[in-house]
C-alpha cells in the first residue's frame, strides 16, 4: 500500500496567499521619482458670481425647460447653473463649473467646480470643489477631491461664508473661501 504525504490542514491558504502575493506585485509599477512629503496649503480669496446684466459669469442652463419646483419657487429646485467666474479685485483664477438647486425646502445647490489658477506660486494648476452649499448657512464646508499640476492627488476642505449678496435680484454675490488642500 503507498504512503501519501499528509499536508497541513491550511496547505491551500498558504498556497493561496502566496499566489495572490505574486500575482499582486506583477502590477507594481516601479518608478524613478522618490517618495515627496505631503504638504498642507491654506488659499483665501473671495468668489464673485455675477448672474444677471451684460456680463454676467453664470447662466441658468435653458430655463424655459427645467423642472422647477412650482410648490416653493423659492428653493429653484431643479436649476441648474453653468458658471465660468474670474476673480474679481486682482484676478488669480477663475471657477469653472455647474450648481443645481438640489434641496426642495432650502436654497442649497449641489456643486461641482474647478478652481483654475492663472497667477501667482500654483498658476496652471487647479483644484476640483464638490458638495452639497446651504448659501445661506455661514459658515459651511465643501470637500476638495482633487487637482492638477501642484495639486495633482490632492484632497481637503473649503470653508464658505456669504461674504455680499444683492437680496433684491440675488443676482451678484461675493463668497469668501478659505480653502486647505493637502498634496504632494
Amino acid at each position: 500500500m503507498a504512503k501519501t504525504a499528509k499536508l497541513p490542514p491550511n496547505h491551500f491558504l498558504i498556497v493561496s496567499i502566496i499566489q495572490l502575493v505574486i500575482f499582486s506585485s506583477a502590477f507594481i509599477i516601479p518608478t524613478t521619482t522618490s517618495a515627496k512629503l505631503e504638504k498642507l496649503t491654506h488659499l483665501h480669496f473671495y468668489y464673485h458670481n455675477n448672474i444677471a446684466g451684460p456680463h454676467a459669469t453664470a447662466v441658468p442652463i435653458n430655463p424655459k425647460i427645467q423642472p422647477v419646483d412650482l410648490r416653493d419657487p423659492a428653493s429653484l429646485f431643479g436649476r441648474l447653473t453653468i458658471a465660468d467666474d474670474p476673480e474679481n479685485s486682482t484676478v488669480v483664477g477663475s471657477a469653472q463649473g455647474m450648481y443645481g438647486s438640489a434641496s426642495q425646502t432650502e436654497m442649497s445647490f449641489a456643486m461641482v467646480f474647478n478652481f483654475a489658477l492663472t497667477q501667482g506660486k500654483y498658476k496652471g494648476s487647479s483644484f476640483c470643489l464638490l458638495g452639497r452649499n446651504p448659501i445661506f448657512t455661514n459658515p459651511r464646508e465643501l470637500a476638495i477631491v482633487g487637482g492638477t499640476g501642484a495639486f495633482r492627488f490632492s484632497r481637503g476642505y473649503a470653508i464658505l461664508k456669504t461674504y455680499y449678496m444683492d437680496m433684491q435680484t440675488g443676482a451678484n454675490t461675493i463668497v469668501e473661501y478659505d480653502v486647505y488642500i493637502r498634496h504632494y
